[in-house]
C-alpha cells in the first residue's frame, strides 16, 4: 500500500551505566551517562528505551516506577539544561516517561521497556527511582534509536 510506513533502527546504545548504586527518590550521577548526539543516534527522532535492573529487597507493588529524564545538550552554544537532581529545580528537565517495575525478589533482575522517546540533536538522560529499594549497581538503561520511513 502506498501509505504504510515502517520504523527504521539504528544501532543500540548504551545511555546510562550505573556503576554505583541507585538509592531510593535519587538520581544516577553525571559519571554514569553517555550523551546521545549524531555519532550514535541523536540524528533519530525517537528511541526505544530498555532498564535492566537489580534492587536490593524485593519490589511488591506495580505501582513502582524510575522516571527518565532528558537534558538537552548544547542549545547555545556549550549551554546545557541543568542536570536533574533531587533537590530544587529537580524537574526542570523534560520528564519522557516511566519503567513500571513488576513485582520481583530481591535475587532477581528485569529489564523494562519504555518506547518512543523523543531524542534531540545532543541529550543525555538520567533515572530518578521512585521504587523505595535500592536499585544494584551495574544497572543499565539502553537506547535504541529509530525512525518512521514509507515502507518499500
Amino acid at each position: 500500500m502506498s501509505s504504510e510506513t515502517i520504523y527504521k533502527y539504528s544501532t543500540q546504545v548504551t545511555g546510562i551505566s550505573g556503576t554505583a548504586n541507585a538509592a531510593s527518590n535519587g538520581f544516577n550521577g553525571s559519571a554514569e551517562v553517555t550523551a546521545l548526539n549524531s555519532a550514535n543516534g541523536g540524528k533519530y527522532p525517537l528511541a526505544d528505551a530498555a532498564l535492566f535492573a537489580s534492587f536490593s529487597t524485593s519490589v511488591s507493588s506495580a505501582s513502582a516506577i524510575v522516571n527518565l529524564y532528558r537534558r538537552d545538550k548544547n542549545i547555545d552554544g556549550a549551554n546545557h539544561a541543568p542536570q536533574p537532581q533531587s533537590a530544587a529545580p529537580a524537574y526542570s528537565n523534560f520528564y519522557v516517561g516511566a519503567f513500571v517495575i513488576p513485582p520481583i525478589t530481591a535475587t532477581s533482575s528485569v529489564y523494562v521497556p519504555l518506547p518512543d522517546v523523543p531524542l534531540t540533536a545532543d541529550c543525555e538522560f538520567y533515572v530518578e527511582n521512585r521504587t523505595n529499594a535500592t536499585i544494584v549497581s551495574g544497572y543499565t538503561v539502553k537506547f535504541t534509536p529509530k525512525t518512521v520511513t514509507p515502507a518499500p
